[in-house]
């Protein structure tokens, strides 16, 4: 099993990674930037359901930084009376990335379609890895830009239920230090800028 600690190593490539994802249905195109903070990783992992846990009602970039280097104790976040809610969550998220890489579908979300969700986004990656559906959601932060709002396995609800498919047309992953860019995926056939 993957703990918070693994959850934090892999989440650190992703905080100066972009991706930059250009979709179509229906002969209309969008574009998604995806960004990443420490504080998204917090909620990634679902510990603000770790309602016992008092020294995680602080500010989440802080809470981050602390588990990276070892003041907060992977064994005291695990000894919370609620951590199995969340356990499943750690174990996958440290497939973020690998999931990010790949050619998965991606829905527009409409939460009227789910609800029973309480999850606000706008879109929703669905992919199948080590044997489970994963899901994650996509919110607007401002104009192109999206941030990672949840993620966690299929559990009892197929999320992508009654949502709108996209076709992915072009994927890219952009080092934000040193600006290297790598094409994963051009159906487009042309550098899209």
């Amino acid at each position: 099993m993957r703990t918070v600690v693994d959850c934090v190593s892999s989440f650190i490539p992703l905080l100066s990674t972009e991706y930059e994802i250009v979709l179509g249905r229906k002969n209309v195109a969008i574009k998604l930037i995806i960004t990443f903070d420490k504080k998204d990783c917090f909620h990634l992992m679902g510990l603000q359901y770790l309602t016992d846990r008092p020294e995680l009602r602080r500010d989440r970039g802080k809470i981050f930084d602390e588990i990276q280097k070892g003041i907060i104790k992977r064994e005291n976040i695990e000894s919370s009376d609620f951590y199995h809610k969340i356990q499943d969550r750690v174990h996958f998220l440290p497939l973020l990335e690998k999931m990010l890489d790949s050619n998965d579908t991606v829905f527009k979300y409409n939460k009227k379609a789910n609800v029973y969700s309480m999850i606000e986004a706008d879109y929703l990656m669905k992919n199948h890895m080590e044997g489970k559906n994963l899901f994650l959601f996509l919110s607007n932060a401002r104009d192109d830009s999206y941030f990672c709002r949840s993620f966690f396995p299929e559990e009892k609800m197929d999320y992508t239920k009654n949502q709108a498919s996209w076709t992915l047309l072009y994927k890219k992953k952009r080092n934000l230090i040193d600006g290297s860019e790598h094409v994963l995926y051009d159906r487009l056939k042309k550098d899209v800028k």
